[in-house]
């Protein structure tokens, strides 16, 4: 018996799969690429476009934590400049819903990303399932990126051995 309420597939978004330091989130902003789209704006960064490592060019623990291989770490901002706290909090929820349902598709590969979200206030208006296309088209768009680094990456190891 299927006891789900409707038709949209399932998904989980753990608290693990949560980028939540300032520091990570800046990281993203400054070292990262971007997608736009109609109601949103994506910011995400691959290992590739890490920066140099931790202190005399060696990781650090807490470097080396977020870039495990496979580890997606999804976070949201929503500026005061959107609107009340209950404007931005609905729509803090419905990215979160749509990137719960999408998730799996960014936790398939096996490089490590940080993904941050920038709904616009257009986003309030919009029906779900068009926010839902657009992290599905954001998170295709990062997958092929990442694809497209781990040959890059796998290249360069086979030159150098």
């Amino acid at each position: 018996m299927d006891d789900s309420v409707s038709d949209i597939p399932k998904g989980s978004f753990p608290k693990a799969a949560h980028l939540l330091k300032h520091s990570d989130f800046q990281r993203v902003y400054q070292q990262g690429r971007r997608h736009f789209s109609g109601n949103m704006t994506v910011f995400y960064l691959l290992p590739a476009n890490e920066a140099a490592p931790g202190v005399n060019g060696v990781w650090t623990a807490k470097s080396m934590r977020a870039h495990k291989e496979g580890d997606v770490r999804v976070g949201f901002t929503v500026s005061k400049a959107l609107g009340g706290s209950v404007d931005r909090n609905r729509m803090r929820r419905r990215t979160r819903e749509a990137v719960r349902h999408h998730l799996h598709m960014l936790q398939e590969t096996s490089i490590a990303v940080d993904v941050v979200i920038n709904p616009k206030r257009s986003l309030l208006a919009v029906e779900f399932g068009l926010i839902s296309q657009e992290i599905e088209r954001a998170f295709r768009v990062i997958r092929k990126n990442c694809e497209a680094a781990e040959k890059k990456s796998g290249k360069q190891e086979a030159r150098r051995g």
